[in-house]
This record gives C-alpha cells, sequence and structure tokens, in this order.
C-alpha cells in the first residue's frame, strides 16, 4: 500500500512553477485506484474517506467509495455514504445520481431510486445522460408518459452528446404508447 500512497505523492509537483495546477486529493486517490486494482478495497474506501475528511465538497471520493463499498456487498455503509455525500453537496446532481442509479441497478428498487433521479436532472451541473438514466426508469417503472417526456426533452436537446439514442428511444416508447391504446 505505501508504494501506491507514494507514487500518488508523487503526482504533486514540487517547485513547479505557479501556473501549474497541483494535483487535488481526488486525482491522488484516482491515480492509486488506477494503479491499485489487486482488491485492497478496503484501504482505498478509508483513503477515499480521507479525501472525504479534507475535501467534503469534492462528489468523487463519496461516489469510489460507495462503489466500492457495495461491490463489497456493504451497502448500509454505501447508502451512508451516500447519503453524507448528498448533505454535504446539495446544490449537486453527482450523488442524487449515483445514489439513485445504486438504487435502480443493485437494489432494482426503481420507485426509490426515481426521486433521486428526479432531483438530479434539476440541479444545473447535470449532466445530460442522467436525463436518460430517468426515463428509462419511469419506462421500467410504468410511467410510460413521464418516460416519453423524458425521451422528448433530451431529444430535442442539441446540446446532448446521447441526443441519436434519445431520438430512438423516444420513438420506440411512443410506439409503445400507441400499441396500448
Amino acid at each position: 500500500m505505501l508504494a501506491y500512497v507514494a507514487a500518488a505523492l508523487a503526482l504533486i509537483p514540487v517547485g513547479a512553477p505557479a501556473q501549474a495546477r497541483p494535483a487535488s486529493e481526488t486525482d491522488i486517490v484516482e491515480a492509486i485506484v488506477d494503479d491499485c486494482n489487486k482488491g485492497e478495497y478496503s484501504h482505498l474506501v478509508n483513503i477515499n474517506r480521507m479525501v472525504i475528511a479534507a475535501r467534503p465538497k469534492e462528489a468523487e471520493p463519496y461516489i469510489n467509495a460507495g462503489w466500492l463499498l457495495w461491490s463489497m456487498n456493504r451497502d448500509a455503509e454505501a447508502v451512508a455514504l451516500y447519503d453524507a455525500g448528498i448533505a454535504a453537496n446539495p446544490g449537486s446532481y453527482a450523488l442524487y445520481n449515483e445514489k439513485g442509479f445504486y438504487l435502480i441497478t443493485r437494489k432494482k428498487d426503481w420507485k426509490a431510486g426515481l426521486a433521486l433521479l428526479e432531483k438530479a436532472v434539476t440541479m444545473p451541473d447535470c449532466a445530460k445522460i442522467v436525463l436518460h438514466t430517468l426515463a428509462h426508469a419511469y419506462e421500467r417503472n410504468g410511467q410510460l408518459d413521464k418516460a416519453l417526456s423524458a425521451w422528448n426533452r433530451a431529444a430535442n436537446d442539441e446540446s446532448n452528446p446521447g441526443q441519436a439514442a434519445a431520438k430512438v428511444n423516444r420513438d420506440r416508447v411512443r410506439r409503445l404508447i400507441e400499441s396500448r391504446k
């Protein structure tokens, strides 16, 4: 483990010019994670917790540690960490999305995940793909009209890099609704 920490510390510029961007704690953790896929997940969770203690406004350490926790079947800890991240970052979409995605993919609890995804898409920093996740969640929850509305919003957004997929899904859900009339 010390080798990974040393490698991460090597990323921090020493005596670098003033314009150089120093590595953040998140950069360091991601360097360790990228280099440490040998099952040291509990150590990685603890490193992320240290970063959270130092920088509670950074979402990535909550996301990384939460995923690691539930992948080790430590779901209650993951949920508690996601909740702490939401409390520390209530104005950002990231942890609403992460917890919502966890609920729909890991727990198959589409209804519980919906409220979090709905909240995420109201945030100004929300990634376009989250609207796609919300549309799928509505569909899986039997809310086809809401799914179609979300797909319309994504399909009509010229800045959405997934616009083509959104159009295909919009048309598919539209046909599904028509077939049920």
